[in-house]
């Protein structure tokens, strides 16, 4: 007997439930596309620091590195994401400050650790790939969610028919349209394009990652998390939360706009960092985790 639509979402969430906290932010093409806006506004230092560290690689490419290598290193997993209570914009010192580390300790961490001439070329280079992956990761507002229902993770929706998680959506499926028409660096020039000079300078001007935090969370307490409907299964499970082109109308320009921060902001503080050999980033570091070979 084919299942119920109530019963497939009950599945849905107790697989979700049993599953580890995951945190693809972006997906591959969102990283590139982080990568290759930040590329055309590197100064020429940076370009020759990033250069000398990655030799033939670049920062589209490297930037779901820290994604790849995460499952023979555990350790990391905490660094995808930083989170706060649901009644408040600004998480607290204590969610800034976990000891397993968040995205937001590894933004302050690996940033001067790129031009630390005590350690090897090794350690800085990945260093680096730390630093743009994290920094793509705190632009994508559920990594700067609730503990409570991991990000979005725990939260299902339905998308063109068929069963994912908030999450998910916000990490790959909001992005479809541009990357059935563009690839990664065609949407970086175009996103380029379409943000002034002066919105670029204004968002790497800000070198606060606390401000990053807080900015990135006021959109889920301003209608990121889709009211739920009943013209969907209302008569089985109630009513279903469904992502449409209407919900993407509004909120893909969002996420065009988290991109292009993210690289302004990727671009400003690879240029602080290979121009004075120092940290641009205003708070104290918070210490994070050993990191396992």
């Amino acid at each position: 007997m084919p299942l119920t639509s109530k019963t497939r979402l009950r599945l849905f969430t107790l697989i979700l439930l049993l599953l580890p906290a995951l945190a693809w932010p972006w997906g591959r093409y969102g990283h590139e596309v982080i990568g290759y806006l930040a590329m055309q506004d590197l100064s020429a230092e940076a370009r020759a620091g990033v250069v000398a560290l990655l030799g033939d690689d670049n920062l589209a490419r490297i930037g779901s590195w820290a994604d790849e290598v995460r499952p023979e290193r555990p350790e990391t997993g905490p660094l995808h994401f930083v989170n706060g209570p649901v009644d408040a914009l600004m998480p607290g010192e204590e969610d800034f400050a976990l000891a397993q580390g968040n995205v937001y300790s590894a933004v302050l961490g690996f940033a001067p650790r790129i031009v630390d001439a005590d350690l090897s070329d090794a350690e800085r280079r990945e260093a680096l790939k730390f630093l743009v992956h994290f920094i793509g990761d705190l632009h994508q507002p559920l990594h700067a969610g609730f503990a409570e229902d991991r990000g979005g993770n725990r939260i299902p929706v339905l998308y063109r028919g068929e069963w994912l998680n908030l999450h998910r959506y916000w990490d790959v499926e909001i992005l479809d349209p541009h990357r059935e028409r563009f690839d990664a660096s065609g949407l970086a020039a175009i996103l380029h394009h379409h943000f002034s000079d002066a919105e670029r300078a204004e968002w790497a001007a800000e070198f606060d990652v606390r401000v990053w935090v807080v900015e990135a969370r006021a959109y889920l307490f301003n209608g990121l998390y889709p009211m739920p409907r009943s013209d969907h299964g209302a008569d089985e499970e109630g009513p279903t939360m469904v992502l449409d082109e209407s919900y993407r109308e509004v909120w893909l320009p969002v996420a065009e706009r988290q991109l292009a921060r993210a690289g302004a902001r990727l671009a400003a503080g690879l240029n602080a960092l290979f121009e004075s050999d120092s940290t641009p980033y205003t708070e104290s570091p918070v210490a994070m985790p050993p990191q396992e070979r």
